[in-house]
């Protein structure tokens, strides 16, 4: 662009003139396509900038940045260095598996995101050589004339040059579920701030009603979408609480190993004077004992599974390890538009001048229910007055509603609706009637009148803000049709109805008519919308989706603090937290949070339901504030301005539907019905799977703690090597491996959201859970060791290491059956449920029995009989079991 640049500064301060002068295009023919070229080529493409895309293979060596999977390779090395083939080549294959299962889960997961961002309109209309033709969004310069429509996405931020009638969504970008009135007249100050710059489009809004012309001045990264982008890209990710805990678990281990090794080294060397290359080996079986080779591969197989069903429950983890996080979630700071309620505005009550009310039943747009005069349906058939109402709101109405789909601004597809269930159907009324006039609403004028001719001759209809309608009304209609005059008195008694009406959440709308006169068509607009003859108002909210108030009592139920956190008025927020069932609490403003400090809002933080007309930075500030706080933190929205909230949180969750492809990117998962009642059932299952990780953990753990238990034991009473490192290779792989990975398959235990949420710093083992591992362990180790002596001393050391070797396999596989339930004695019952585990429980107890017979002397120890072998099973179970029952029935929990 010789000359020009690619974004035209300030450009809501220009008129619109200028503003195409700077950018050197003719509006009435647009750029030439060579020009446009041209300018594509020096300004690059109209997309933001996206991550650089990574292949498969990358994604699969980043899982090897873990210190479990690094503890693991440094074991393999070792053992090719000191020949232990066989050992090395097992743990490098079970390290491989544990990769590339990670590694196809996030692939997967990012090549759906990718999907879902295809799903954005991808054409835009623009004014080339003269001619108005569709091309790829992408492809929109700056300098180009666009035409927007109802229904279209704004391909770019653009100064208007024209515009008729016309409303824009900018939900997404401001909060605000009502659009917008953009007009092209205007030129405004410096300072104004985005939301109030009704002379300009932002690209990624939606034109509800109206059309439009005007100028791009920013595409791609230039865009306010785009700066946004920039800054979500600024603020630093943080690791999940269960992240950070299973990095400080590997130390732990880590630790835990070199001290074992060095000192069975030591005792081994100094003490006993055994061979070198012995005490290599001893070493290694050590390390391999202690490190839960397992552990890596059952977590991700953990989480792929919640991922998995999450995702069948329509939601769609980006990162694995939020699975776990979400369900830790102790604040869920949700947005209100969209995710708690249905995004549809819907007329709920139709109250009349002389005081009855109407009910009016169904959500959103879609037509079911009716409307009631208490317990019983009426029409518009039953009354003059529901008639006029049901006219207004078909013809005084640029909505439509083609094949059960709405288009056209929310509040007059509301009033369509209103009229379907009143009986009557739109598309004859309007046929029936022909319009010959209409007065458009403005912000300034707050009402809109048309002029309509029908059977009954000239029709004038008007609808409105209440206290304008009442204004210019000089009657009124009654519930039965008779017209009476409207006094002072009687408006005023009116107007404290409509702000008690108001006080509830609702928006209401005047309704009103007169009979027309042909005079009217040439009348100036003041005087056709005088003299009118009020006939009601409606009451219009964006209701509740049905299954959200169970899903919040579910919620609250777990102990999760539920806060709304919108862009909407304070009366309309806290009249659906109402209806939802979030429990009364302080309703905070944005501009009350400007003045408080953070140690003032953390003092209320508790006490807080509702946060309303808050910014981008307020809810980036409640989500740090509530994370100081001790909580972990769970953010829910679908615009641009959530996407730095959706970073900074613990767990990001971006609306699928309606999400910009920002806050799809900021967020760790993505809702893909848009659904807060998806929230909640994803909550259930990463609490779910956090339970099936700890099961794992603890299962590993006490198994590993009794192998290094029996090994110790063995180096300091100078027997030898009882479990060589093929035989604790054998106990890790089969009996670990086959049972826990159906302990990740187990279902949720019937409490699971009647619990409270793990605190941030709870570890995932703690107290209860180390002295749980020794006891469990020390049961364990007795069991091994015991059986070794018995039959060590009634027939041979070889055939007391096949017994021992035996008893501690099938005590493993005991546990991971107790384990089945954490805290809740098993029963019979439920074996069965859990298939995966049984599965592996039965082949593991098939392959412990043939280690010691067909296999016996690949592990080089002495066969054993078949009684010799139901022996130690029922011995080993009786141990086990006995201990976890009395355990859960005592009331010791895990």
């Amino acid at each position: 662009m010789a000359g020009l640049g690619c974004v035209l500064e300030k450009p809501h301060t220009l008129p619109p003139e200028e503003a195409t002068k700077r950018l050197g295009v003719n509006p009435a023919t647009g750029l030439s396509s060579e020009e446009a070229k041209r300018r594509l080529e020096s300004c690059g493409p109209n997309v933001l900038e996206a991550g650089r895309r990574r292949g498969f293979l990358e994604v699969f060596l980043e899982q090897f940045k873990n210190l479990f999977v690094l503890m693991l390779l440094a074991a393999t090395a070792f053992s090719f260095y000191v020949g232990e083939t066989v050992d090395a080549v097992l743990i490098l294959a079970i390290v491989l598996f544990m990769a590339v299962l990670g590694a196809v889960q996030e692939y997967r997961a990012e090549r759906i995101l990718e999907a879902l961002k295809k799903l954005a309109s991808p054409k835009a209309r623009v004014l080339r050589d003269g001619k108005i033709v569709l091309v790829d969004a992408s492809e929109v310069v700056p300098g180009d004339i666009i035409i927007v429509m109802e229904g279209d996405r704004v391909p770019a931020d653009a100064r208007l040059i024209e515009a008729k009638d016309l409303y824009v969504d900018e939900s997404t970008l401001t909060g605000e579920s009502i659009p917008v009135h953009k007009r092209a007249d205007v030129v405004l100050p410096e300072d104004t701030i985005v939301s109030d710059q009704v002379n300009m489009l932002f690209s990624s809004t939606y034109v509800v009603r109206g059309t439009g012309k005007a100028v791009v001045t920013a595409t791609g990264r230039n865009t306010y979408i785009g700066r946004i982008a920039r800054m979500v890209a600024e603020t630093r990710a943080e690791k999940t609480p269960f992240q950070v805990e299973l990095d400080r678990l590997a130390k732990r281990i880590a630790a835990i190993v070199v001290v074992i090794a060095a000192l069975s080294f030591i005792i081994g060397y100094v003490f006993q004077e055994a061979g070198l290359v012995d005490l290599m080996l001893t070493s290694i079986a050590l390390a391999v004992a202690a490190v839960p080779e397992g552990l890596p591969a059952i977590t991700v197989i953990v989480f792929s599974i919640a991922a998995w069903n999450m995702a069948r429950r329509n939601a769609l983890v980006r990162r694995l390890a939020a699975v776990e996080a979400l369900g830790s979630a102790s604040v869920v700071a949700t947005d209100k538009t969209g995710t708690l309620t249905v995004n549809e505005m819907t007329v709920r009550q139709f109250h009349t001048a002389d005081g009855k009310v109407y009910t009016v039943t169904g959500e959103g747009y879609r037509l079911e229910g009716g409307v009631f005069e208490n317990e019983k349906q009426v029409t518009a058939e039953d009354s003059p007055l529901l008639r006029l109402a049901g006219l207004v709101s078909v013809l005084n109405n640029n909505a439509s509603l083609e094949d059960g789909k709405i288009h056209g601004d929310p509040m007059e597809a509301a009033l369509l609706v209103f009229a379907h269930k009143l009986g009557m159907d739109p598309a004859n009324v309007r046929k029936t009637y022909r319009r010959l006039r209409e007065i458009a609403f403005s912000s300034e004028r707050k009402r809109m009148t048309v002029i309509v001719e029908g059977p009954e001759g000239l029709l004038v209809l008007s609808k409105g803000a209440p206290e304008i309608i009442i204004d210019r009304s000089t009657g009124y209609m009654t519930s039965n049709g008779e017209e009476r005059p409207l006094t002072e008195a009687e408006k005023a008694k009116l107007l404290s109805q409509v702000e008690n009406i108001a006080g509830r959440g609702f928006r209401v709308l005047a309704l009103a008519y007169r009979r027309g006169e042909k005079q009217d068509l040439e009348a100036s607009d003041d005087e056709v919308e005088s003299r009118l003859t009020l006939l009601g108002m409606v009451a219009i909210i964006d209701p509740p989706r049905p299954e959200v108030p169970e899903a919040v009592r579910r919620a609250l139920e777990a102990g999760i603090k539920v806060v709304m956190v919108t862009g909407d008025h304070p009366s309309t927020a806290k009249a659906i937290a109402e209806m939802i069932g979030l429990p009364r609490g302080r309703v905070v403003t944005g501009q009350e949070l400007e003045k408080m400090s953070d140690e003032e809002l953390k003092r209320i933080a508790g006490e807080v339901a509702v946060f309303a007309r808050v910014t981008p930075e307020h809810k980036a500030r409640i989500v740090r504030v509530y994370k100081e706080l001790g909580h972990i933190v769970a953010v829910t929205g679908d615009g641009v301005n959530d996407a730095p909230a959706l970073k900074l949180a613990d767990i990001g969750v971006a609306m699928g539907q309606r999400g910009t492809e920002v806050a799809k990117e900021a967020a760790d998962m993505i809702l893909l019905d848009d659904n807060f009642a998806t929230i909640v059932a994803a909550v259930e299952e990463g609490r779910r799977s956090f339970d099936n990780v700890k099961r794992t953990v603890l299962y590993l753990l006490s198994a590993n703690l009794a192998e290094v238990a029996t090994v110790f034991y063995a180096t300091i009473k100078g027997i030898g090597t009882i479990f060589n490192a093929a035989m604790l290779l054998w106990i890790n792989i089969v009996t670990d491996g086959f049972p826990a990975a159906g302990l990740a398959f187990e279902e949720a235990e019937p409490d699971v959201m009647k619990r409270p949420p793990r605190r941030r710093d709870q570890p995932i083992l703690g107290k209860p859970q180390f002295t749980y591992l020794l006891l469990l362990s020390a049961i364990e180790t007795l069991l091994t060791i015991g059986f070794y002596h018995l039959y060590a001393a009634e027939m041979s050391p070889d055939h007391g290491r096949a017994a021992g070797f035996l008893a501690l396999m099938y005590a493993e596989l005991a546990q991971s059956m107790a384990l089945r339930r954490l805290n809740k004695p098993i029963s019979l019952r439920m074996i069965p449920s859990n298939r995966q585990w049984l599965t592996g429980y039965a082949v593991g107890a098939i392959l412990a029995a043939l280690s010691v017979t067909v296999l016996a002397e690949l592990f080089r120890v002495s066969s054993l009989g078949i009684a010799d072998i139901l022996a130690i099973f029922l011995a080993s179970h009786a141990a086990v079991l006995g201990f976890e029952e009395a355990r859960k029935r005592l009331g010791l929990h895990v």
